[in-house]
């Protein structure tokens, strides 16, 4: 699978494919858990939605994505809100192998394929500090079984449950791990009611 393919041919046209405001979550959560400063990790960051609004926030901002496409919007939305972030293109972690760790990773929507999933949140974990902690938004298998059109994978397996997230951060203290319905208002690719999981956890 082609990861960085798929998703050029997604971010390819002008329109940015998820907006240019920041995922709710992560716009409630960071500014209550983080200080002014912090180095976040934004890890597919896509067209730069959250990374660019992190770094107008204060914070030291590295974002990781497969997709040039999406990189260059990235550093299109940051030249225009005046913001300055390091840019990274390929896959996490190889793309960030040089990085210190990071007071904080944020993760919205990062699905990957089951096989891959433990390795890559493994890695999520290992690039905290001390007390660095995960925000972490997704979709539950809901999403599909009750029909919901406003985006995520085409099929259940790579979404998200309480106990795979309980399982895959082991080794944190879990301080919210919650199950919502929520209607999502973040561009083309995520509109309408969604079935999601929000994570909050940290690294002893």
């Amino acid at each position: 699978m082609d990861v960085a393919a798929i998703w050029d041919k997604m971010y390819g046209d002008s329109e940015y494919r998820y907006g240019t405001q920041p995922n709710a979550f992560v716009a409630e959560q960071a500014p209550q858990l983080l200080t002014p400063g912090a180095q976040v990790l934004v890890v597919g960051d896509g067209e730069g939605r959250n990374g660019v609004w992190l770094a107008k926030q204060g914070f030291d901002v590295t974002t990781v994505d497969a997709s040039v496409k999406g990189a260059a919007k990235s550093k299109a939305l940051a030249a225009e809100l005046g913001v300055t972030m390091d840019i990274r293109v390929g896959l996490f972690p190889q793309a960030t192998a040089d990085c210190a760790p990071f007071d904080a990773v944020v993760l919205t929507f990062v699905h990957v394929p089951p096989p891959l999933r433990p390795g890559m949140h493994q890695a999520v974990m290992q690039a905290l500090v001390p007390g660095g902690l995960v925000l972490l938004e997704g979709f539950r298998p809901e999403q599909r079984t009750l029909g919901r059109t406003s985006g995520g994978p085409p099929a259940v397996p790579p979404m998200f449950t309480e106990e795979i997230l309980r399982s895959d951060f082991e080794g944190l203290e879990i301080e919210s791990l919650t199950s919502l319905t929520v209607t999502l208002d973040e561009g083309p690719g995520h509109s309408g009611l969604a079935e999601v999981l929000r994570l909050i956890a940290r690294r002893p």
